[in-house]
């Protein structure tokens, strides 16, 4: 009997042995790959290869060695991390921070303010890169292209028919960047093609074959620019977007275009409509998508690829929307609340999104729960003592009125926020109405004895900016009238522009608290002060933060979402 019993107990520890080196054999040889074809539910969103558009994949897990005593040991599952990172690094080993990027062959391209980062022959070796090395292309001989100044790079495209990029200026300007010279050249500058007000405005763009079309909300439009002719044609038929009615396309809301066959729009409430025809010589075709918003949705960006979902990018939710295109079905991918999301590119099993001067790769199967909540982006501590300049004011709704918004009559960039009259506010803005520190600080400029330009002087500053194509820092000063400025230190500086008087109360040196009286709004700077002419008082607010206005480097979304950080929510 004890014989037999110790028999048995041998051969169950042998079983116990064999049925262990099996199951950690089994979970050696069964780690998934880049390679297996998605869930039967992601065939949609499964990106196919196409000629001429590379497909990346993404860099294969780290091989990590067993545990010595894996075989004695319980079968621990191991927890995947949701994404990987790649940092971004120049030829001098610093880390840079890119506004966007794209694959374009072998290379990786990336976009930032004044220069483009080639990451040569990255996309083939992805796989085994633990970074990204990258060489800067700035503007050579300082920072004009063809005469044309480059006052602050928003967005690229890859052209096909040059092998280029091209570039769009928060001026308005096009540049293209050749990626076979690495030289700079003018694609098309800015200039007034269509009369009566507002100018246009491009904030976004696609290229489609020889044709590059740019998104206007100014003027309910998307424009149609000829790669060889440089001619602008409209793709629906001229609305100003106050004059829409029933059956009228609008496209006043729209923040971003993308394009895969068809251009899909994405709306500042989060919705996104699809638009056909758009390389045909008519008018474009508006249907809608079975996409539905998500209710706390604070889109910035969308991105998508031929056969992948639309990704919209929420910058200060710090989260991703991933919507399918035939059936509408939403994953979302979520990150931590110090992230940094900005442009992203679908690959064939996830998504690359750039992450401050970090590449992120997320898998399409690492979505979170859909009751899982995303957490706010973190801002800068700085920016949390501001409040309102003009007590009881609220954040205006036209996105025109924000910084980066170009300035098309003096070929500038605004830098400020303006405060107009507002229907939604409590607060009716006049000649005179009281502007008050936004926050504690010191009075570093106060033009309690300005003189405001006379005609002549304001038509001699107009013609430099034309003949220029540019707004000097000198001309711009003279264009934002009587101003007060207030240094709140750790490199935080308020303006407060196009007062009609300052408080003649306040001197240079001087501290004063958050609230304290600044001066009367009014139209100083403007050439509205000039006789018979007084007509929408404004603040103009602006926020510099370590040397530049608050938005440089951001796209126009992603500027109004800061200052929904900072004020509320419009």
């Amino acid at each position: 009997m004890k014989r037999a019993d110790a028999a048995f107990q041998s051969l169950l520890l042998l079983s116990v042995f064999w049925s262990n080196l099996f199951v950690v054999c089994a979970g050696a040889t069964a780690q998934p790959t880049l390679k297996l074809r998605p869930p039967i539910e992601e065939i949609h969103t499964a990106a196919p290869v196409r000629p001429g558009v590379p497909v990346i994949r993404p860099p294969a897990a780290a091989n990590v060695p067993a545990h010595p005593a894996t075989q004695s040991l319980p079968i621990v599952k191991t927890v995947t991390p949701k994404y990987s990172r790649l940092p971004l690094l120049d030829t001098k080993m610093q880390p840079f921070k890119p506004e966007a990027f794209l694959p374009v062959g072998d290379n990786l391209c990336f976009l930032g303010v004044n220069c483009v980062w080639i990451g040569k022959g990255n996309v083939k070796t992805l796989e085994k890169e633990q970074q990204i090395s990258a060489e800067r292309f700035g503007i050579t001989g300082g920072d004009t292209i063809d005469s044309v100044p480059v006052q602050e790079f928003n967005n690229f495209v890859y052209y096909s028919p040059d092998n280029s990029l091209i570039v769009l200026d928060k001026a308005g300007d096009l540049f293209e960047f050749s990626l076979d010279t690495h030289k700079y050249k003018v694609f098309r500058a800015n200039a007034p093609f269509i009369l009566g007000a507002p100018d246009p405005d491009f904030i976004d763009l696609v290229s489609i074959n020889n044709q590059v079309i740019v998104l206007d909300p100014e003027r309910n439009n998307l424009w149609r620019i000829d790669g060889k002719t440089k001619k602008v044609e409209g793709l629906f038929k001229a609305v100003l977007p106050w004059r829409v009615k029933p059956g009228d396309i609008y496209i006043g809301d729209g923040i971003c275009i993308v394009y895969d066959g068809s251009l899909y729009m994405l709306k500042n409430a989060g919705y996104i409509t699809r638009y056909a025809n758009v390389e045909a010589g008519r008018a474009a075709k508006q249907i809608s998508t079975p996409c539905k918003r998500n209710v706390t949705c604070r889109p910035s960006r969308l991105a998508t690829a031929y056969g992948a979902p639309l990704f919209v990018v929420e910058r200060e939710n710090n989260r991703v929307a991933a919507y399918d295109k035939i059936t509408g079905k939403t994953k979302q991918y979520l990150f931590p609340r110090t992230s940094d999301l900005r442009s992203l590119y679908p690959v064939e099993m996830g998504f690359y999104i750039v992450d401050g001067d970090t590449l992120l790769l997320r898998k399409l199967n690492t979505q979170d729960a859909v009751s899982s909540k995303c957490e706010a982006r973190q801002i800068d501590s700085r920016l949390t003592t501001l409040t309102m300049p003009i007590a009881g004011m609220r954040l205006p709704r036209h996105p025109g009125v924000y910084p980066g918004a170009r300035r098309l009559y003096r070929y500038g960039v605004h830098a400020g926020l303006d405060f107009f009259n507002d229907p939604g506010a409590k607060v009716k803005i006049n000649m005179g109405t009281p502007a008050i520190a936004a926050a504690a600080g010191k009075v570093i400029r106060a033009d309690t004895k300005y003189k405001d330009m006379t005609e002549q002087q304001m038509n001699k500053v107009m013609r430099e900016c034309l003949t220029t194509h540019h707004t000097s820092e000198h001309n711009e000063d003279l264009l934002r009238g009587c101003q007060v400025w207030i240094d709140h230190g750790n490199g935080l500086i308020t303006r407060y522009a196009h007062l009609d008087k300052a408080n003649p109360d306040l001197k240079v040196g001087q501290l004063i608290s958050r609230g304290d009286f600044i001066g009367e709004i009014g139209v100083s700077g403007t050439g509205q002060n000039l006789p018979g002419r007084t007509k929408y008082p404004h603040l103009h607010f602006e926020i510099r933060l370590d040397g530049h206005y608050l938005g440089f480097g951001l796209t126009p979304q992603e500027t109004i979402g800061v200052y929904e950080d900072i004020f509320g929510k419009i």
